[in-house]
């Protein structure tokens, strides 16, 4: 289960490299019960106030530690992992030097990229999210409904003040389908699209094909010769002897499964897009009026134009950005814009806070929106 959970740091302490990174020191996590909702540990569907335990074990494990230790930075939470095959893309820096101090796990925070070196110094993001996978467990503390197992850090992000609502956070995780799910339960069952009784029928044909059910129908008749039988039956007869030893190949029933896979993924991408758009262009309107919108716009750009609305980032440098990495952005802009920011470094990094029950959002995900997905 990936959590995503809200660190404090020192930013009085920061420093300036001589080859101009960034260091901050950083409190990755602390022990205690944190609060969560059911439907975010996916344990109920009211939004009731789950009690979880983060204890010495969840924290102070060896394999916690290191598993922390040269995490990488990113700007905003990315919608899976951080791994080598994206990491090129989403990291601007590491995590050093983790260590106990009391309750606490510590660190350094190093951002060698330029841009997020500017967001932090300008005061548009301050605050440290912790990206990690852990398990649920039955709670040995009389106080909590759960306990974490030792957390497997992945990524630690850096986000606007106070964006997500509260100091822990779950993030998004997209269902896959098993593939063991037969055909007809996945093509009937998934947004309600139906195969005719023609594609149901060869579905269930190809199935009793690959369990070998055997058929009693077309047998020849005792005396019969076997050649002169095949002879007088039609060539197309699906029950001849000959029809009997082909392999089970339907070219054009794989086909059709095929097409209608596709008209799935389709339909499911189609819907969530424009979903997706019409969110993100509410709130665009909301937090900035002035920007114009054409109807070719989508999340993204409406996305770009209230950033270079905000004079955060210029057009050619937001092309360069991942879409995690602009939607961290745009959640900036709306709150700041960098005509209103005082440039000073005394901001400081917020601690965990309590969760409400409705607004327990990560704002890196709060428009990744779910199909039942």
């Amino acid at each position: 289960m990936r959590f995503n959970d809200k660190a404090n740091s020192s930013i009085s302490q920061r420093k300036m490299t001589r080859d101009g990174y960034l260091v901050v020191p950083a409190s990755i996590s602390r022990i205690g019960v944190f609060d969560y909702l059911d439907t975010e540990l996916s344990v109920g569907t009211k939004e009731e106030i789950k009690k979880v335990a983060r204890t010495e074990r969840s924290l102070f494990s060896d394999e916690t530690i290191k598993s922390f230790d040269g995490a990488p930075i990113t700007i905003g939470h990315p919608s899976g992992s951080v791994r080598a095959e994206n990491w090129k893309q989403l990291s601007v820096g590491n995590i050093r030097n983790v260590k106990r101090e009391g309750d606490v796990l510590t660190a350094e925070a190093w951002i060698y990229d330029a841009d997020a070196i500017k967001l932090v110094q300008d005061g548009q993001l301050e605050e440290l999210s912790c990206g990690y996978d852990c398990d649920l467990l039955d709670s040995t503390d009389p106080c909590a409904d759960f306990e974490m197992s030792p957390m497997l850090g992945n990524h630690v992000a850096i986000v606007a003040k106070g964006r997500c609502g509260g100091s822990v956070k779950l993030a998004d995780k997209e269902i896959n389908m098993s593939k063991s799910v037969n055909f007809l339960d996945t093509l009937l069952g998934a947004f309600g699209i139906k195969l005719s009784d023609e594609q149901k029928q060869k579905v269930e044909e190809e199935e009793k094909k690959e369990a070998g059910v055997p058929s009693d129908e077309g047998k020849p008749e005792d005396g019969t010769p076997e050649e002169k039988k095949s002879d007088d039956k039609p060539e197309d007869d699906p029950e001849s002897d000959e029809e009997k030893k082909k392999p089970v190949k339907d070219a054009d029933m794989a086909s059709e499964i095929a097409a209608l896979r596709k008209q799935l993924a389709d339909e499911k991408a189609e819907r969530h897009a424009e979903k997706l758009r019409s969110a993100v262009l509410a709130d665009a309107q909301s937090s900035f009026p002035t920007i114009k919108i054409v109807d070719s716009d989508n999340a993204r750009s409406i996305r770009e134009k209230a950033i270079i609305e905000s004079g955060l980032y210029e057009t050619q440098a937001l092309k360069t950005l991942s879409d995690e990495a602009v939607t961290a952005v745009y959640e900036v802009a709306k709150k700041h814009s960098v005509k209103d920011v005082n440039a000073g470094v005394g901001k400081a990094i917020v601690t965990d806070s309590k969760p409400e029950a409705n607004t327990m959002i990560d704002f890196n995900s709060l428009y990744n929106i779910k199909e039942s997905k």
